[in-house]
């Protein structure tokens, strides 16, 4: 590493303050940890796995737009690379080489606005999906919390791609953005749809042609395309009570009562075909509040405090169901809505011969467990508490056929590496969901292992055959495709998309200023 020039350091100091920016090793080197193995070495006969990145050259945190147009000019007139994380949750510490530095924008944590006549709401990149929901739940709403966890950003921009629980009711990133503040890799600010015509966030698009394409797609830039500091999203009507009766101590949350008009059950099918057709018939008659397909494993995950706890639950709840399943939420506006809604998810349960398991329907832990898929809390328990490290398949969005049937064949190949001892045996099972009641559906396969050199070339295999089943298989473009060779790969078959990101990469960042290592490069081959 480089250190920083020491007349660009100070103006960088100029801009933000000396609090607000260091260089100091220790510093650096707590940004430069991330959740997954950067290479192996080979020291004196033993493998060693190092976790840590390169460092960045410095570490700022921005206070407002104006500091971050500021830090982006300099840096445009110094040739120095930016990246940028909110919560750093995905590995947007990671930098593609030498004279980078981060932007940190925790300090930038406010929620601008709630507009409850117009149902939106305006917030900058360190306002987390739990902060939001709190404040919109007081006011009868309710927004997308992305499903990394409600401790994730909430701006629809900062979130990988913004795929959540709560898909049905209140659907995804990409379709819930409205109007965006945006620092370009220029350092202009950009205030896109009816914030630059109007001063207000209700529209993300016009007057004129549309930028919201140019900001983000299914995925986000992942900071290849500026800085967006303040966005909009959509939010939604929510049905429950204002606060939650949160009753126990960590990690025995629990409400003392379920509320009323809620209810939450996990049924289990004889196939893959019978859960497939349940979640479609419930997605036609749009009854669920929430429908995620969990596996056994995400179920004892969830619901299990600790590792042995979890493994004693796994055994029970696989003698418990018949098969796949998924746990569904039904919601109603008033008491008949409610009773109408659960007779006609019987009915679908009946006719695909669906089991409910016994565990679910006891209130004490029915309802913790729908306190936590609401708020989105347990994400941490289902991927990294048993080995400690987590990765996993992430196919993008299309039907729910195409969508089950890939990851299904992926699981296949997860299989034989749990077969070898390589990952958790948490039986292999993949789990779909639909969006706004079926229109849409997205699956994952989530891995859990321990680092090893045997486990890390198994996972390298796996995601190699991955990226030949999604080619294979009619279901878009899948989530984990960012960095050029990714999208060399699969730009070919998606209408030559590459070519044409690669063309706007280098239209809007002429001077390379946004680190490419999670988008694409404004030259073929230059970071592959």
């Amino acid at each position: 590493m480089m250190p920083l020039d020491k007349n660009v350091y100070k103006a960088l100091e100029g801009i933000v303050g000396p609090e607000h920016i260091s260089d100091d090793p220790a510093i650096l080197d707590s940004y430069a940890w991330t959740t997954r193995v950067q290479n192996m070495e080979i020291r004196d006969g033993e493998v060693r796995l190092n976790k840590f990145a390169r460092r960045f050259e410095a570490v700022l945190l921005p206070a407002d737009t104006l500091e971050v147009q500021a830090i982006v000019k300099l840096c445009n007139r110094k040739q120095i690379k930016i990246r940028t994380f909110s919560t750093g949750f995905i590995a947007g510490n990671v930098p593609s080489g030498e004279r980078v530095i981060l932007l940190d924008l925790r300090r930038m944590n406010r929620i601008i606005e709630i507009d409850e006549q117009n149902m939106l709401a305006v917030v900058e990149p360190y306002v987390i999906g739990a902060q939001l929901q709190a404040e919109l739940m007081k006011r009868g709403l309710i927004a997308n919390v992305t499903g990394a966890g409600s401790h994730t950003s909430a701006l629809p921009l900062a979130a990988f791609w913004g795929t959540g629980h709560m898909g049905q009711t209140v659907s995804n990133g990409e379709r819930n953005l409205l109007a965006v503040e945006w620092v370009t890799p220029e350092g202009e600010t950009v205030r896109i749809g009816s914030l630059g015509a109007i001063g207000e966030y209700f529209c993300g698009d016009g007057p004129g042609f549309s930028l919201r394409g140019v900001l983000r797609g299914a995925i986000t830039p992942m900071g290849g395309m500026g800085i967006y500091t303040k966005a909009a999203t959509k939010v939604y009507h929510w049905p429950g009570p204002t606060e939650f009766p949160i009753e126990g101590t960590s990690p025995n949350y629990a409400p003392s009562a379920i509320p009323e008009n809620f209810m939450i059950r996990y049924f289990s099918f004889s196939t893959k075909e019978r859960l497939q057709e349940a979640i479609c018939k419930i997605g036609e008659a749009e009854i669920a509040f929430e429908l995620m397909g969990f596996p056994v494993s995400m179920m004892a995950a969830n619901i299990a405090t600790g590792n042995e706890e979890e493994v004693r639950l796994l055994a029970d709840l696989r003698k418990a169901v018949k098969g796949p399943g998924f746990v569904v939420i039904i919601v109603g506006n008033s008491r008949r809505e409610f009773e109408y809604k659960k007779k006609v998810l019987e009915r679908i349960v009946d006719e695909t011969e669906g089991r409910s398991l016994e565990m679910i329907e006891d209130e004490r832990v029915g309802g913790a467990l729908l306190w936590r898929l609401i708020r989105i809390t347990a994400s941490i328990r289902e991927t990294f508490r048993a080995t400690g490290e987590h990765t996993g398949i992430f196919p993008g969005h299309s039907e729910l056929g195409p969508i089950y049937r890939l990851t299904s064949r992926i699981a296949d190949l997860k299989q034989d590496l749990i077969a070898k001892g390589l990952l958790l045996d948490d039986g292999a099972e993949p789990f779909p969901w639909t969006e706004e009641h079926g229109s849409m559906a997205h699956a994952e396969v989530l891995i859990r292992y321990r680092s090893s050199p045997q486990t890390l070339q198994g996972i390298q295999w796996l995601n190699e055959e991955s990226i030949r089943l999604c080619l294979e298989e009619p279901a878009g473009v899948p989530f984990f495709v960012r960095g050029d060779r990714l999208h060399g790969i699969f730009g070919p078959s998606a209408s030559n998309y590459h070519v044409w990101l690669r063309r706007l990469k280098k239209a809007f960042d002429p001077n390379g200023v946004c680190d490419p290592l999670d988008y694409i490069s404004p030259e073929e081959g230059q970071n592959s």
